[in-house]
């Protein structure tokens, strides 16, 4: 989940970087589209039980994408990125509670919440437009981080479900931004290929890797684990994105650390 967390980041880094966002996000969505295709003619489709959790985070990922994209249009990385994920482990602990069953120890909730609110500690925010878009985002990271959370345990492979949930979300994003530019003649140029084929695959190594381990641990403590990525992305945003790195941020990266450390132990 630490290596999931770290390729999140970076897509969304290059996400950032690439200075078309509607480009950026085009060719991250046709990549992992792709992806989700091959995966499916090795493992075929996911059991028919997921498939109603698949459709429903389908659409939730559709929203996220568009709120996602907004948002770094408004604000830098370092800005979004920790609030929209900092309010996830939170709502998908309390999601697991209500839908799943999960009861977590005290020591595991105590992690949960120095993580969340480590996290969200390291965003400012000069814009109210990007606030309610990173709030948006984190609602939506939650909602789908649960449903997927649930549903994937339901499939006969972790697999099956990403290529099909990423082949969904990832040609109906693609393919739809991609007309929306022809449209507007604004061209899909190639300058910039490299890296969003590279932010779209990592995309969806990392989130593999989150269903992987939803199959096998508590929704919470996966969400929370993932969601030390906030951490890359302030060191990325700093020294890759000039966005600045200042001491508030740097305690905040600590706290976490601590916060993980409880999570484990717990």
């Amino acid at each position: 989940m630490l290596l999931a967390s770290v390729a999140h980041a970076t897509w969304n880094a290059l996400a950032k970087y690439i200075d078309d966002a509607s480009l950026a996000f085009a060719w991250i969505n046709l990549t992992v589209a792709g992806i989700g295709v091959v995966f499916l003619g090795f493992v075929g489709l996911p059991n028919e039980e997921a498939l109603p959790f698949l459709l429903v985070s389908f659409l939730i990922h559709i929203a996220y994408n568009i709120f996602l994209l907004n948002s770094y249009r408004f604000g830098d990385l370092s800005q979004v990125y920790p609030l929209a994920r900092g309010l996830a482990p939170i709502l998908v602990t309390i999601g697991a509670f209500l839908f799943a069953g999960e009861s977590l120890g005290t020591g595991e909730v105590i992690g949960i919440l120095i993580i969340a609110a480590a996290l969200a500690s390291i965003a400012e925010f000069h814009a109210s437009k990007t606030l309610w878009l990173s709030i948006a985002t984190g609602f939506a990271i939650g909602g789908y981080s649960l449903v997927d959370g649930l549903g994937v345990r339901h499939a006969h492979s972790s697999f099956a479900y990403a290529g099909l949930l990423f082949l969904l979300e990832g040609g109906i994003l693609g393919l739809g931004i991609t007309f929306l530019r022809i449209r507007q003649q604004r061209p899909m140029i190639t300058a910039k290929l490299s890296l969003g084929l590279g932010a779209g695959a990592l995309s969806y190594l990392a989130y593999a890797a989150v269903l992987w381990a939803q199959q096998r641990a508590p929704l919470g403590v996966v969400s929370a684990l993932r969601e030390t990525s906030v951490i890359v992305a302030a060191l990325m945003g700093a020294f890759f994105l000039k966005e600045g790195f200042g001491r508030r941020r740097a305690v905040a990266a600590i706290i976490v650390c601590l916060g993980v450390a409880i999570l484990v132990l717990s």
